[in-house]
């Protein structure tokens, strides 16, 4: 039996740095860029169980052996160099599924155009052209990412396809469960505990998101594989985590576009940056509520249209139509980036560097943008901009004749509301 998942990648549009701590909601939308995860189990043929794991598009093959007798478990790197992410997300699986019976997975991984540079790149397509993937002639260190979540993609994925085999059941019947296991095993690979929002937004979706505290898994993290260490997995992931994941889609008749921008930010160094300045100077807190207040009116306002759209559709299009719909979240997203802009004259952060600062300003005089950000912790990695859908086209064809947008590569990918999902198996034959 073969089984296909996908998880999308994310955009922080609002809320970078206040993410981080649990006063503070944000908002990250699902991209439709995805990462694909499909699973077979296989005849068993050793005295031992074992997962391969291999990503054809980037010649990597990873194989992880458990001996049932005493618990040990063990990885072994063919090709690729060694995976933190997969590696820890089948250690944290295993010590919550303490499986009894000998098993044989084999797990391909593929991974959406949008992910990577697309620089040295062959197209291929599945047998029946529904799936197309890039395989990449370059080693995938060599390969520049673009920002999108992929690590917390990658570890969403194969959390849940190998829970939803090894518990039978659907993902969306155990989502909690994948959410649970894959924030454990993204912040063991990290060795540190991040915001959580990238991982949220890959099994959940579009979401407003307030983080979980640190403490819930903080005791975990450096434990060797034992039982005492599955039974301290299975308590965490268990219990029900205090934090908010409320389903929020940008309502209808708005795109977002994404713009890689060919750059790249150590995103560790600004937030150290960031935070080590909120330590020191009295005056962070002013700077962080008045992005909060932004961040606030900006999710607030998504709430109303799409209330207004399920509501009354037909006043909404009109509105939509009038081109009036969108004046008070084009405020909003103005807001988000004044605050930005103070927090990165005050913290000494390149968050919205000048060269970033002249490529958004020349976006909001692009037909139907509404206006754009540097997402995430900003710097040079990519822009984001929310579009009036009608007007993207024109949008695209404007910059293609503009000298001053030459850095830019708009990303073939949009917002998504759904965050895991079950694919067909056969769209993935022939890969």
């Amino acid at each position: 039996m073969t089984r296909v998942f996908g998880a999308p990648g994310k955009a922080l549009v609002a809320g970078g740095y206040l993410v981080l701590d649990p006063e503070y909601n944000s908002y990250v939308t699902a991209l439709s860029s995805r990462m694909h995860a499909r699973i077979q189990l296989d005849p068993v043929t050793d005295t031992y169980s074992k997962i391969t794991v291999s990503s054809p598009q980037f010649n990597g093959f990873w194989e992880y052996t458990i001996a049932h007798d005493t618990g040990f478990f063990k990885t072994k790197t063919r090709i690729g160099g060694r995976n933190p992410f997969i590696e820890e997300t089948v250690k944290v699986l295993l010590a919550y599924v303490e499986p009894q019976k000998l098993f044989n997975f084999q797990i391909t991984l593929f991974s959406d155009p949008g992910f990577h540079t697309q620089d040295d790149t062959e197209q291929r397509y599945s047998d029946n052209s529904k799936k197309m993937f890039l395989y990449h002639k370059k080693p995938i260190e060599q390969v520049s990412k673009t920002g999108m979540g992929l690590s917390a993609g990658l570890v969403s994925v194969v959390s849940a396809a190998l829970l939803a085999t090894f518990l039978a059941k659907p993902a969306s019947d155990i989502i909690h469960i994948i959410h649970n296991v894959s924030q454990i095993a993204h912040c063991g690979a990290q060795g540190k505990i991040g915001s959580g929002f990238d991982v949220a937004a890959a099994v959940y979706g579009s979401i407003i998101y307030r983080r979980f505290s640190p403490m819930v898994i903080s005791e975990i993290l450096d434990q060797q594989f034992s039982s005492e260490y599955c039974a301290s997995i299975k308590k965490i992931v268990n219990t029900e985590w205090d934090f908010v994941h409320s389903s929020c889609s940008l309502p209808p008749g708005l795109r977002l576009i994404m713009g890689d921008v060919n750059g790249g930010s150590e995103t560790p160094r600004l937030v150290s940056q960031v935070l080590n300045w909120r330590n020191k100077d009295e005056d962070s807190v002013s700077v962080y509520e008045t992005l909060n207040l932004a961040n606030c009116r900006f999710m607030a306002e998504l709430q109303k249209l799409n209330e207004f759209s399920s509501q009354n559709p037909s006043k909404y299009k009109q509105e939509l139509e009038a081109g009036t719909l969108f004046m008070n979240l084009s405020n909003c997203i103005a807001a988000i980036r004044e605050g930005l802009q103070l927090l990165t004259s005050k913290s000494g952060a390149d968050i919205e560097p000048p060269e970033q600062k002249h490529l958004l300003d020349k976006c909001e005089e692009l037909p139907g943008c509404l206006g754009g950000v540097v997402p995430g912790a900003g710097g040079y990695d990519a822009i984001c901009l929310l579009v009036d859908s009608s007007q993207v086209a024109n949008l695209k064809q404007t910059t293609r004749l503009d000298e001053s947008f030459a850095s830019v590569t708009w990303l073939e990918l949009t917002e998504e509301s759904q965050g895991i999902v079950e694919e067909l198996a056969e769209d993935y034959f022939g890969l």
